[in-house]
């Protein structure tokens, strides 16, 4: 065993084997400071071999379930064994909560250690109290800040969760916790750890007032997966950011509650339709189909310019949609105020929806309610209704069926839709199909 010394810069982490006066990285003057660390020299070097890729252990694959649909499909189907897992959000808005329920879910059928580096055991308990009745014998509570000795007492747990990254230190470094080189330090010693000893580590992380995750961009290049906590209104929303085992376009959906985080049952969306104006629609994102509700509200102006007061919905979509609506519906909307807002958990700016969109505005507009009705397709500049994939089309019917759809409007007869998705006959025999080619023939549908 050899012991090198090199020289880490306390603002930017740049390594340097002499002591510099000025960091050549980041110009500051005076901020080195001494890193010892121990060089293990391997003299027999069979001890270490490359494996055929048959050779590897197929336990290694194996995917611990978080207890939560929408987290585990964001994660590529749970965590991954000997993978490490960065949670980052702002303060406050349910990291911790996640993390200990996640935890508490894993812990029925493994060994868990929760690292509450930035709390005490009594803070932590009491939370563990609002939201569980009971006790798990494999969760264990640990409220050390020296990476050291966390990763002592890791070593006799499977999955070990650390709240979080900037709460810890390094004691081979002389700066402050939370320091990029104590950052850069703590995570560099976590994935050797973890590459080691074959263990699993969910990390949480803070982030900067510009939503970035605070400290060195390495640590998101260090990890396996990056997740992004975020805040909609009522809802907490999961956002991928990196991810080795699966998609970086899913979501997952979650809302506070008193007895914390829980998957959202869109019970809210069984009145829409019923006022004109109200249309529900589903929004792509990864795999799967987000219910939303579209509300407009198109009233008389008596203002010179006419407002467009828009929440939740790209302005200029609105803009375009408007304009194609004036143009070959002959609707007088120059003269109206059109007032427009999403209901749910995300903001839309996917094309997707576009349909939906002018159907709100002109439910609103001949005060049409448009109740227990759906509609698909891809709209056009010339108003044409544009047909998707037909795997999308595929799930835009599995999903509404959750939701008592009874009319659906697309590019798609009955008759064609049982002869192209035969397996579905029975889910959509009691909804009435309309085939319209444009929004001129949603007017004569319905008979306007």
């Amino acid at each position: 065993m050899k012991k090198t010394q090199e020289y880490i810069c306390s603002d930017c982490g740049y390594i340097s084997k002499y002591w510099l006066g000025k960091c050549p990285n980041c110009q500051a003057w005076d901020t080195f400071v001494l890193n010892s660390k121990e060089n293990i020299l391997q003299e027999n070097t069979n001890l270490v071999k490359p494996l055929k890729i048959s050779q590897v252990d197929k336990q290694d694959f194996f995917i611990f379930d978080t207890g939560f649909n929408e987290l585990n499909r964001c994660l590529g189907g749970g965590i991954y064994k000997n993978t490490i897992v960065l949670l980052a959000g702002s303060p406050g808005i349910g990291k911790s909560t996640l993390s200990l329920q996640t935890a508490y879910n894993i812990s029925k059928n493994f060994k868990v250690l929760y690292v509450c580096a930035e709390e005490n055991y009594s803070n932590v308990r009491a939370r563990f109290d609002r939201l569980f009745n009971n006790y798990s014998d494999n969760l264990y509570l640990f409220d050390n800040t020296n990476i050291g000795y966390i990763l002592e007492a890791a070593k006799d747990f499977d999955i070990i969760f650390i709240d979080s990254i900037q709460a810890i230190r390094s004691l081979d470094l002389s700066t402050p916790i939370g320091s990029i080189s104590q950052v850069k330090n703590c995570i560099d010693k976590i994935v050797e750890f973890s590459k080691n000893n074959k263990k699993t580590f969910v990390i949480l992380a803070h982030v900067t007032k510009a939503g970035y995750i605070a400290g060195p961009k390495f640590l998101e290049h260090m990890v396996d997966v990056v997740l992004i906590f975020e805040s909609r209104d009522d809802y907490r929303v999961i956002r991928v950011s990196k991810n080795r085992y699966g998609s970086t376009d899913e979501i997952g959906v979650f809302v506070m509650t008193e007895q914390g985080l829980k998957e959202d049952n869109y019970n809210q969306y069984s009145h829409v339709g019923k006022k004109a104006g109200s249309v529900l629609s589903f929004l792509p994102e990864g795999s799967r189909l987000i219910p939303i509700e579209i509300q407009a509200l198109v009233n008389r102006s008596f203002s010179e310019k006419p407002k467009r007061i828009i929440w939740g919905i790209d302005t200029v979509k609105v803009m375009v949609i408007s304009s194609i609506i004036e143009k070959f519906l002959k609707f007088e909307l120059y003269k109206y105020d059109i007032i427009m807002s999403i209901v749910g958990a995300l903001r839309v700016f996917s094309n997707a929806v576009d349909f939906s969109i002018a159907v709100s505005i002109i439910s609103s507009f001949l005060v049409f309610p448009v109740n227990r009705s759906i509609f698909i397709g891809n709209l056009s500049l010339y108003s044409n209704i544009e047909p998707i994939s037909k795997n999308r089309f595929r799930l835009f019917l599995l999903e509404s069926s959750k939701f008592s759809i009874e009319k659906v409007y697309s590019n798609f007869s009955k008759d064609e839709v049982f002869c192209e998705y035969p397996d579905l006959k029975e889910l959509v025999q009691n909804i009435e199909f309309y085939k319209l080619e444009s929004l001129e023939d949603l007017l004569k549908i319905w008979k306007i």
